[in-house]
């Protein structure tokens, strides 16, 4: 059992006015292995279409520039890009709410590593029926389905993440970003700041205060099942700071200890400048001092001299 996304991407860029138009292509109906996970898309300025792609977005996608007719690799997932990759970190099962996907479909998962195909199936169809039957009693209550995590465009009929955080990376301020309960959060350094506002740690930002040039239209060759979870941007959640837990306190032992080795680096910095200097003013000391013995060696040369010429025209 295998599940694919398919859809339209555009990509836009308002400085240049480039624009790129990609599709991720579902399995036809009549097809091998070779037609899983196609791509093909156009690069275009303004109308003008300069090149296209095409290939396999899990192997080599292909770039033909329409100008001189000339195709290059444009995309190859090689070992030593998959290595480049983040590392996936997953909540712990016994830490997820009844709706998260691992926990909710475990029945499922468990009958297709067994290998148990008519047990999946059975699984599945009670699952989906439980959501069918659900979203039919919220109909005939009125009750409206509040989405956690998401919120729905009726103008594109589109679905956004509520806490994308799509400002620039600030370096100076930003030490840590993470995910905490499906909510992305960034700590911060504060600096040159209110003492106090550095307690607030955490920051949330909705898609719908953020200008977004992407635009995704998704379709599935498989049923998907209908969320359940009536719950309220408010329900369940606390205030950001309050949320962090171990994680904050995790992020700011290592910055604390950044911070610790920071100043013994600068500590080290400091020391090994005294003793340059030392080491410069005992050189010019010696120096002082070899000079002084070359100055009395003169003038005993010179009063050697001038008593000798005395002598000899006495």
């Amino acid at each position: 059992m295998t599940m694919e996304l398919g859809g339209k991407v555009t990509i836009e860029c308002e400085r240049s006015n480039h624009r790129a138009e990609l599709e991720f292509k579902l399995k036809p109906f009549f097809g091998g292995s070779t037609s899983i996970n196609q791509i093909s898309g156009k690069i275009k300025s303004g109308e003008e279409v300069l090149a296209s792609l095409d290939g396999h977005w899990d192997g080599e996608v292909y770039l033909n520039d329409l100008k001189n007719g000339n195709t290059e690799i444009f995309w190859n997932p090689t070992s030593e890009v998959r290595r480049q990759r983040l590392k996936r970190h997953i909540v712990l099962f016994e830490e997820q709410t009844d709706f998260e996907s691992e926990r909710l479909w475990q029945h499922v998962t468990s009958a297709i590593n067994k290998g148990d195909q008519h047990k999946a199936t059975q699984e599945k169809f009670v699952l989906e029926e439980e959501q069918r039957n659900a979203s039919r009693e919220r109909k005939e209550n009125g009750t409206e389905w509040k989405p956690l995590l998401f919120r729905h465009d009726a103008a594109t009929n589109e679905w956004h993440y509520k806490y994308e955080d799509l400002r620039p990376w600030d370096p100076l301020n930003d030490i840590a970003q993470f995910e905490k309960d499906g909510i992305l959060q960034t700590m911060e350094r504060y600096l040159g700041s209110d003492p106090e506002r550095s307690a607030k740690d955490c920051r949330h930002r909705k898609t719908s205060d953020q200008p977004s040039n992407h635009s995704q239209n998704t379709e599935s060759s498989c049923s998907t099942p209908e969320s359940v979870q009536e719950l309220s941007d408010d329900d369940g959640f606390e205030s950001p700071c309050t949320r962090c837990g171990k994680e904050m306190s995790h992020l700011k032992e290592i910055h604390m200890t950044v911070l610790s080795l920071q100043k013994a680096q600068q500590d080290i910095h400091r020391n090994l400048t005294a003793l340059n200097k030392k080491s410069f003013y005992r050189k010019a000391s010696s120096e002082n001092l070899l000079l002084d013995s070359r100055c009395w060696f003169l003038i005993c040369v010179f009063l050697t001299c001038q008593l000798f010429i005395n002598y000899v025209f006495k």
